[in-house]
């Protein structure tokens, strides 16, 4: 496991869009749409808060390193997904520095979907992407390795099918820590801990804010060659819930018959209100 990122945003942490309020208050659920276009290229795309691949071996930004797909199956949101595929030592990830110096005290829904498909997969059956985040434990914003969220430790991964994974789970969800040994309670970096037991051992942590990384990573010092596709990734506090649909780019409409029979609200690319709208776009191109 990769257990550093280097700080490639400076000043990050002053564009954290998730602050801790009153637990009283209700979060307002979102949905944002995500197209290959938005995916970062560079760090100046990253500050500002968009998806990236990002490659844990070079600490690079490469948005070749993934794509997006119709698909498989029937994703939990929309028509397809984001795909990364590894194969030996690669590690590459679908990530994001938005969630910036977020207390994890205040973090009320971390889920993400998986969809670890049998073909072409030629290890464990229990392999999947995995969610990890940079941590700061004492609110020193020093480098303090990641926090650890595995999927077959937290259930069992089923190959052909999406499965949604909650990394808190109520407190009970378990985590494991990059470094040799826990700060302060000093046990293996390898001891399971609950979300509960992270925030009752460390009240001040949070994810970092100059190296805001937080991903699902795809990829281990494997044998074999690995595939994953990731959607539904869901994140909020008390003040606000936001989910990132990853889909590929469908559309413009090349000709009326594709807005009929509903075809008009497939198009994401652009999106029209009614078979009317779409239509008018194909004669008119706006």
């Amino acid at each position: 496991m990769r257990n550093r990122s280097r700080t490639i945003i400076a000043g990050i942490g002053l564009m954290a869009i998730l602050l801790p309020v009153s637990a009283t208050t209700a979060a307002t659920p979102t949905t944002v749409v995500v197209l290959p276009g938005d995916i970062a290229t560079n760090n100046t795309g990253a500050a500002a808060g968009k998806w990236l691949f990002y490659n844990d071996e070079t600490d690079t930004i490469d948005a070749s390193l993934g794509s997006f797909v119709m698909g498989p199956g029937s994703p939990p949101a929309g028509v397809g997904s984001a795909q990364i595929s590894v194969t030996g030592t690669q590690r590459r990830n679908l990530a994001t520095y938005r969630f910036s110096g977020t207390p994890l005290a205040s973090i009320t829904t971390l889920r993400f979907s998986t969809y670890n498909p049998s073909a072409g997969n030629g290890g464990s059956a229990n392999r999947s992407g995995y969610l990890h985040f940079n941590v700061d434990f004492n609110g020193s914003d020093t480098w303090q390795r990641r926090l650890v969220f595995v999927p077959s430790q937290n259930g069992t991964v089923i190959q052909d099918q999406w499965q949604e994974w909650d990394a808190i789970a109520a407190g009970s969800a378990q985590w494991v820590f990059s470094g040799a040994t826990w700060p302060v309670t000093l046990q293996p970096g390898a001891t399971l801990k609950t979300w509960s037991q992270i925030l009752a051992d460390y009240p001040a942590a949070r994810i970092r804010v100059t190296d805001s990384f937080l991903g699902v990573r795809v990829g281990e010092p494997y044998a074999y060659g690995y595939t994953e596709n990731i959607d539904r990734f869901r994140f909020g506090t008390a003040s606000a819930e936001t989910t990132f649909d990853f889909e590929p780019q469908i559309g413009p409409p090349a000709a009326k018959g594709d807005c009929r029979q509903g075809g008009w609200a497939v198009f994401n690319t652009p999106t029209f209100t009614s078979q009317g709208d779409c239509i008018q776009f194909v004669n008119t191109g706006r």
